[in-house]
């Protein structure tokens, strides 16, 4: 694969002939060929502050992911099992490459790491974010089947399934990233020049456009990990969008005014998925487009005359960006959800009654392990409900004297308020997480199957 033809060979030789010709010392020679060793403070410092906002926040936001998913047994859910790969995967990535940029920011060469290092950096950063691209597609696409499929999503229940793909996302992460570890090399400068000795102090850890395979790698890696998944991604969440919104119409249109209070509120909580739902589409371009622009640019337009300011800019942008990424998913993905909140509350009143030495009896509101939390029965036997679409399949029986027990219990959050919206509570919570991820309130107009299998998406996002 040729890179350069004739005249810009040419061109390089005479730019080689003109650097020679003068008697530059070995630092000033290098920063004519590899640019400043050291960017200025007004660029370097608010880098790094933002560069270190990232690595806490997004260490801390996906250490709690994790946590919170292993001490809470009800958090075991197939969309959950996506939710801790994509979290690791994001640690990972945070702590073996942001260090990594941050300090070639400080300093942006030599490499002093060695070739070992060098291609272990390239072929960890590149899997681990594949792999956390891969984590949203199965995750986008088990939200569309419990929303918009929630029969076909419960006949694929069972751990087994999320497992298996977790495991294929992350063997194709490792396969495709090794030609970044089989082309990323440590790169030097001669010097002095045409003499074969290379200079100690121009080690760069990078693949260059000369030493690139033969076959085309940042495209392919642009089309299979960006424009596809990019390509799924809105088509799905742009058809859950629909779906919803097709709900709330229905559902304004068939009730009447003695429910406008408990309608208003699920139209506003409808309303909210639907932002939210935009809000990751429009976060995975902005993350990850930079990136792969600023790749496509450097292989494509090396002889613009735009390009060397325009990648520099772009090289800040989009890595600030892709590790801004790995902050973003626990945002997205995991605090807006009610359930998750809950769970994370119950996880933080868990350490905090242990470490305080208080008996286990005192600690019936906030349990970790998988007993039931005081309010749920009330909860279940208040009203009566449903598993979405399913109601020839599950039935949930009520007791006139298990409820007028249950009525009795102390309702932990507060008076009793009939028009309370408690459908994102975590009802149900010893049968299948898949079932219980699309459990839904059913008002008196248990009819209308399409309000009823919209209402769980609150819960489950």
């Amino acid at each position: 694969m040729d890179f350069f033809t004739s005249e810009q060979e040419q061109e390089y030789e005479e730019f080689w002939d003109s650097l020679n010709n003068e008697n530059l010392t070995e630092e000033e020679y290098l920063s004519r060929i590899l640019g400043p060793k050291h960017l200025p403070p007004k660029l370097v410092i608010p880098l790094t502050l933002a560069y270190v906002t990232i690595f806490v926040s997004g260490v801390v936001g996906n250490i709690a992911t994790c946590v919170v998913i292993i001490k809470n047994s009800t958090m075991r859910s197939a969309t959950n099992y996506y939710l801790f790969s994509l979290a690791i995967s994001d640690l990972i990535l945070l702590s073996l490459g942001l260090p990594n940029e941050l300090s070639g920011i400080w300093q942006q060469y030599p490499w002093a790491l060695g070739l070992g290092l060098c291609k272990i950096r390239a072929y960890v950063s590149e899997m681990s974010s594949y792999v956390s691209v891969l984590t949203i597609v199965a995750f986008s696409m088990e939200r569309y089947l419990a929303i918009c499929h929630p029969l076909r999503a419960y006949a694929m229940s069972g751990p087994r399934r999320p497992i298996m793909i977790i495991i294929a996302a992350w063997l194709i992460a490792i396969i495709a990233a090794v030609p970044f570890a089989i082309y990323t090399k440590v790169n030097y400068v001669e010097y002095p020049p045409d003499s074969g000795i290379n200079s100690a102090s121009s080690a760069i850890c990078a693949m260059l456009l000369p030493d690139m395979p033969h076959f085309p790698l940042y495209e392919l890696s642009c089309v299979v990990f960006f424009l596809i998944p990019m390509l799924i991604i809105l088509a799905v969440y742009t058809r859950m969008g629909l779906k919803i919104r097709k709900s709330t119409r229905n559902s304004v249109t068939r009730t009447g005014e003695s429910s406008a209070h408990w309608d208003s509120r699920q139209v506003q909580s409808r309303r909210s998925i639907i932002r939210m739902l935009s809000a990751v589409v429009i976060m995975f371009f902005l993350c990850w487009a930079p990136f792969h622009a600023q790749r496509l640019l450097y292989v494509y337009a090396q002889e613009a005359d735009y390009y060397p300011d325009l990648n520099e800019w772009l090289y800040i942008f989009s890595g600030f960006l892709y590790y801004f990424s790995t902050t973003i998913n626990p945002i997205l993905y995991n605090l807006m959800s009610l359930r998750y909140r809950e769970a994370f509350k119950r996880t933080v009143c868990c350490g905090k009654s242990r470490s305080n030495g208080r008996r286990p009896q005192e600690l019936n509101f906030c349990r970790c392990d998988s007993q039931r939390v005081p309010h749920v029965p009330t909860i279940r036997c208040s009203v009566r409900y449903t598993i979405d679409q399913a109601k020839d399949i599950f039935k949930l029986s009520t007791n006139h004297h298990e409820c007028e027990k249950d009525t009795r219990l102390p309702d932990l959050h507060g008076a009793r308020d009939p028009n309370r919206n408690i459908i994102n509570k975590p009802l149900l919570e010893d049968e299948h997480p898949l079932v219980r991820e699309k459990t839904s309130f059913e008002s008196t107009t248990s009819g209308d199957k399409s309000r009823g299998s919209i209402s769980t998406a609150s819960s489950f996002l």
